[in-house]
């Protein structure tokens, strides 16, 4: 489509939004236009003006249908990339599922019950190292060792937590596997690859 055929469209979009009775309306509008103001149907002789606007009927017809038909197509590709998108996220949610509560390598999410139950091995494990302190020299219970010892313990916390985080890449964003982004304080680009 060229300019100088969009040239018009917003005085055209502007009637046409005009007319209540939609494009019936519109086209009566015209077809009265040409027949009061131009020499339209008797111009060209008998036939001519029907014969005119069959043909450009036809060429602006087989444009629409075809245009249609591609659309069509790619509203079915994004469909069809959508419930792939989908069934792969449901396939990664089941693995995550089966995945024993051992590994330290993955996110898990906990029930209240499984919660429970790992609060309390860990409040178990952090008695059990508490009540097997040994003596200092001075016959008290080294009390600066086990203080040490808790703040290591929550240090290496910090750092487990750390190592599953996501980090941002150079355009403080993040490479996801179908997509990256980056921000500025202007703007968001997303990437979908």
């Amino acid at each position: 489509m060229s300019k100088n055929e969009e040239k018009f469209d917003g005085m055209l979009l502007a009637m046409a939004q005009q007319h209540e009775g939609g494009v019936q309306d519109l086209l009566d509008t015209i077809f009265s236009f040409l027949a009061r103001k131009t020499d339209f149907y008797t111009g060209g002789g008998e036939g001519a003006a029907e014969k005119l606007v069959t043909s450009k009927f036809k060429k602006y017809e087989a444009t629409a249908l075809a245009k249609a038909v591609a659309e069509k197509a790619e509203r079915a590709e994004q469909e069809r990339r959508r419930k792939e998108r989908l069934e792969k996220k449901k396939k990664e949610e089941e693995k995550v599922e089966e995945v024993p509560m051992d590994t330290d390598s993955r996110i898990v999410e906990l029930t209240d019950e499984q919660a429970a139950k790992l609060q309390e091995e860990i409040d178990n494990k952090k008695l059990a190292k508490e009540v097997t302190a040994v003596p200092g020299p001075s016959g008290d219970n080294a009390d600066s060792e086990p203080k040490k010892d808790n703040v290591e313990i929550e240090d290496e916390e910090e750092d487990e937590k750390e190592k599953n985080k996501l980090r941002p890449n150079s355009g403080n964003g993040a490479d996801m596997p179908n997509y990256r982004w980056t921000q500025t304080l202007q703007e968001v680009e997303v990437s979908i690859l």
